[in-house]
């Protein structure tokens, strides 16, 4: 590979073989000329992006802020992958490191803005904000302020919406819209506080964020086969006030997506709203 411009110390854009490539790491640039060869001694991350639009996106925010937000967005990103386990798409780099400088900006400027769901992403995207709690430290700590936790909760969205492993990222926030009206339902039909630590309710806000992805996606179909009617006549019969609950459910899921719920889905919704109210009857 052949260094073609060198951006600081840490980042380069090279030429490999018959495509452009942008390159990470520790002293990649120091002392390098274009034409050089690449240290490939020193090679941390490689962005290859399949499309022209990345790197014409890459170029022109690269030429507008400092390659040190680049940097930052880059060890978020493998923070990020390795404490969620998954990979993101390539666009992840430009459009975090976009909003980090942004919010950066603002918050010098007396700008900070409202995250208007930010209880809802702590609540839904669990894991997701407990990495962007620490990418905000990470960003605090560089350039010595103090944003407000509004920041995290835009950073954790940003992980949803870039996951790789997420078919319904472009519905990111009519899924967390739809999930948190399921969540309310059952605390108001309760009368419960839902606890965000609790395994039964993480295992229903996962099973929830399936759910709302297959609606959004066309792949929630009603179901009618025996398997499915018997497993749904003998949930419904043994936990009848969880059931109740789930008829609400039903009801402002059809509404808000003009899409059936099967019976199949309903069944498993009992279950897991009972398994939240057998965890809180044993407190």
């Amino acid at each position: 590979m052949q260094v073609k411009r060198i951006f600081n110390n840490n980042i380069i854009l090279a030429n490999d073989v018959d495509h452009e490539v942008v390159i990470m790491g520790r002293g990649i640039g120091f002392q390098k000329h274009p034409k050089n060869q690449v240290d490939e001694t020193k090679i941390e991350k490689i962005y290859a992006p399949q499309s022209k639009s990345w790197l014409k996106n890459f170029m022109l925010l690269m030429n507008d802020i400092d390659p040190i937000y680049f940097e930052l967005t880059d060890k978020i990103i493998s923070l990020a992958m390795k404490d969620l386990h998954t990979k993101f798409n390539e666009y992840l780099l430009i459009s975090l490191t976009d909003h980090i400088h942004f919010a950066v900006y603002r918050h010098q400027h007396k700008m900070d803005i409202k995250n208007e769901i930010l209880w809802e992403i702590k609540r839904i995207y669990k894991d997701e904000f407990k990495v962007a709690l620490k990418a905000f430290s990470l960003i605090n700590k560089q350039f010595n302020i103090k944003l407000p936790e509004d920041e995290a909760g835009f950073i954790a969205i940003k992980f949803v919406e870039n996951r790789l492993d997420n078919p319904a990222r472009k519905n990111t926030e009519q899924i967390t819209d739809l999930i948190n009206g399921i969540l309310n339902i059952i605390k108001y039909q309760f009368r419960i506080t839902l606890d965000l630590d609790d395994i039964n309710y993480r295992r229903l806000v996962t099973h929830l964020e399936y759910f709302a992805q297959r609606i959004y996606s066309s792949e929630e179909k009603n179901s009618s086969n025996e398997t499915d009617i018997f497993l749904y006549q003998h949930v419904i019969k043994k936990y009848p006030a969880s059931f109740e609950c789930v008829k609400k459910i039903v009801t402002f899921v059809e509404s808000e997506t003009n899409k059936k719920v099967s019976l199949n889905e309903q069944a498993y919704l009992t279950i897991h709203i009972q398994r939240i109210l057998d965890e809180i009857s044993h407190r």
